[in-house]
């Protein structure tokens, strides 16, 4: 699986904590109520954003957790920032490779299955064998996928050809090994689970970010995209875009779902 910056996944941090449909949380807390304790694995958790909100947000009183991912040193920063308190018991540390070593993974064990942020760069196979794998589980919970938009404010003729070049980009090989679902990942996820519980999708977009190092720090992704395609003639694009973030004015909006399945 790719590994993420851990400058970048502090940076996005707020932005996303406010951007997560708090509509998703309150029909978790309504489906945990009943049970003694809550067990929960969050997938790809890199420095810990997504349990250092969710723990927060659950109102269960008995939660122990399983923090897993492939990058070590994401894990130590993790680690750095998880405290035990009156609702989180415990928090175990593990390193693995949720594509490789999915079928490794024993999820009966858990009650919640969570994630954040990272469902449009897994292969098509990940998806139909996470299902195979969780048909049981009482809780599916994925925020902030990308849903196929984005756009820096003022408008610049070159938006939508960088827009389809992303979004191109985003379901070609990462690694150079498997190619990637990209912007179609939330309804990929749902057509899985629809098939074994309730689903649900809703916004968590990130709206009029006017946060200059995340928009410079989303502006490299752009230029990375650009540089990796061979596609030069983006450069007024990029001059153009920042420009306008270092003197502020610029805004930035991307367009995510959250996901959430409930065992029927």
């Amino acid at each position: 699986m790719h590994k993420f910056e851990n400058s970048w996944l502090y940076q996005r941090e707020k932005i996303d904590h406010s951007s997560k449909n708090l509509k998703i949380i309150d029909k978790i807390n309504s489906t945990i109520k009943d049970l003694d304790t809550l067990n929960v694995l969050d997938l790809g958790t890199g420095t810990g954003s997504n349990f250092r909100f969710l723990s927060k947000k659950i109102k269960h009183e008995n939660q122990f957790w399983t923090l897993m991912d492939i990058s070590r040193s994401s894990l130590r920063e993790a680690r750095k920032h998880t405290m035990l308190n009156n609702k989180i018991k415990k928090v175990s540390l593990k390193h693995n490779d949720i594509i490789k070593d999915i079928k490794k993974t024993n999820f009966n064990q858990f009650d919640l299955v969570t994630g954040s942020a990272f469902l449009d760069i897994m292969p098509h196979k990940w998806f139909k064998d996470f299902h195979r794998l969780n048909q049981n589980t009482k809780i599916i919970y994925f925020s902030i996928n990308y849903d196929g938009y984005f756009k820096f404010q003022p408008h610049h003729s070159l938006d939508i050809n960088m827009l389809q070049l992303f979004n191109n980009d985003q379901q070609s090989k990462k690694n150079g090994v498997v190619k990637a679902v990209g912007p179609d990942c939330s309804e990929i996820i749902k057509t899985y689970f629809s098939k074994t519980h309730k689903t649900f999708l809703l916004n968590s977009n990130w709206i009029d970010i006017k946060n200059k190092k995340f928009q410079l720090m989303f502006l490299d992704f752009c230029k990375n995209v650009i540089n990796k395609n061979k596609k030069n003639t983006f450069d007024e694009w990029i001059e153009f875009k920042k420009e306008k973030i270092l003197n502020n004015k610029s805004k930035l909006n991307v367009y995510n779902k959250d996901f959430l399945a409930i065992k029927i």
